[in-house]
C-alpha cells in the first residue's frame, strides 16, 4: 500500500498485487460510493497470471482524502494521470474502469493522447455516452428507485448540512453514515469494504460527484477511437443506474470497438459476474504481451 499525494492536498490511497517487475500492470478504477475493494474478486486472478495489479480509492472514497480541488471529471482523470506517472511510469498497462471509473478513464484518453501507445488495452464497465441521471426509466420498480435517487440527489445538492445531520446518527453499519475520520482497513494493506466508501465524503461533496456525472451532452471520444480494437466495453442486461443501451450508445460511437452484454447483470456487474470481468481483461492481453 502507498499513499500519492496530489497537488491540492488529496491523498490517494494505492493497493499493489502480483510482481514488480511483470511485464504488464492493470490499473483498476472504482466508481461512485465504494472503494479499490470493488476489484477484490479480480485482483487474486489476475495477479496469478504474473500481472502488476494497481488498484486505489478515488479521492474522497475509502482511505483517500478529499483535497481542495473542486470535483470534475476532468479532476478525477488527472488524479489518475499523476498516479499513473508516480506508481506506473514505464511499460504497457491495461486499464479497467466501472462506471465513474469508466467516465474517468475516457477522460484521461482525451487528456493524455501521450499515454495511448502504453494503453494495450482498455476496459469500460456500465460506462454511459453522456450524462448519468436519476430520471425514471420503465417499470414500476425502477421508477420508484429513479425518483428516489432524484430525491436524495436534490436534497444532497440543496440541503446538505440538513442531509449530514441526519448521517451522522445513522449506524455505522449503513453505507451512508458520516464520520469524521476515514475509515480504517486495521493496518492490514488491503482496501477497506465498498460499503464504507463513501463514510467520510461530506454530502455537499456527493452532490459535486453526482453533478459531475451529470454533464450534458456526449464526452469526446477520440482517445477511444485510437484505441479502437483495443478498447471493450461491457453492460449489463438488467442495469437500471446506467442501461445496457447507454453504453451500446457509447460502442457505436467507437465501431472497432467489442461490446459485450451479460444477461441479467445489473449496474454490480463486477461483484456478480467477476469471471466476465476478469475474462474480459484476460481477452486484452495477448496483443499486449505480443507488442
Amino acid at each position: 500500500m502507498r499513499r500519492v499525494s496530489l497537488p491540492d492536498g488529496a491523498e490517494l490511497t494505492v493497493y499493489f498485487d502480483g510482481p514488480a517487475d511483470a511485464p504488464v500492470t492493470i490499473v483498476l478504477v472504482h466508481g461512485l460510493s465504494v472503494t479499490a475493494d470493488l476489484w477484490r474478486l479480480h485482483t487474486p486472478a489476475l495477479a496469478a497470471q504474473g500481472l502488476r495489479v494497481v488498484r486505489y480509492d478515488q479521492r474522497a472514497h475509502g482511505q483517500s482524502t478529499r483535497g481542495t480541488a473542486p470535483i470534475r471529471l476532468e479532476k478525477l482523470a488527472d488524479d489518475l494521470s499523476f498516479l499513473i506517472d508516480n506508481c506506473v511510469p514505464h511499460g504497457p498497462l491495461v486499464l479497467a474502469g466501472h462506471s465513474m471509473g469508466g467516465m474517468t478513464l475516457q477522460t484521461l484518453t482525451t487528456m493524455r493522447p501521450d499515454l495511448l501507445p502504453r494503453i494495450q488495452g482498455l476496459l469500460l464497465i456500465s460506462t454511459p455516452d453522456g450524462p448519468v441521471t436519476t430520471r425514471p426509466v420503465p417499470g414500476l420498480r425502477t421508477r420508484i428507485l429513479s425518483w428516489g435517487r432524484g430525491l436524495l440527489a436534490h436534497a444532497c445538492a440543496h440541503a446538505p448540512a440538513v442531509v449530514d445531520a441526519i448521517r451522522r446518527r445513522l449506524p455505522r453499519s449503513s453505507p451512508w453514515a458520516l464520520t469524521i475520520a476515514a475509515p480504517d482497513s486495521g493496518g492490514t494493506g488491503v482496501p477497506v469494504a465498498c460499503r464504507l466508501g463513501l463514510h467520510h465524503t461530506a454530502t455537499r461533496d456527493i452532490a459535486s460527484f453526482w453533478q459531475a456525472l451529470a454533464i450534458h451532452g456526449p464526452r469526446p471520444v477520440d482517445g477511444l477511437r485510437t484505441l479502437g480494437p483495443r478498447l471493450t466495453l461491457l453492460a449489463g442486461s438488467a442495469d437500471v443506474h446506467v442501461p445496457a443501451s447507454h453504453t451500446q450508445a457509447l460502442a457505436r460511437r467507437v465501431p472497432r470497438a467489442r461490446f459485450v452484454l451479460t444477461d441479467r447483470a445489473t449496474h454490480t456487474l463486477p461483484i456478480r459476474h467477476p469471471h466476465v470481468v476478469v475474462e474480459s481483461l484476460t481477452k486484452l492481453l495477448p496483443a499486449t504481451r505480443n507488442h
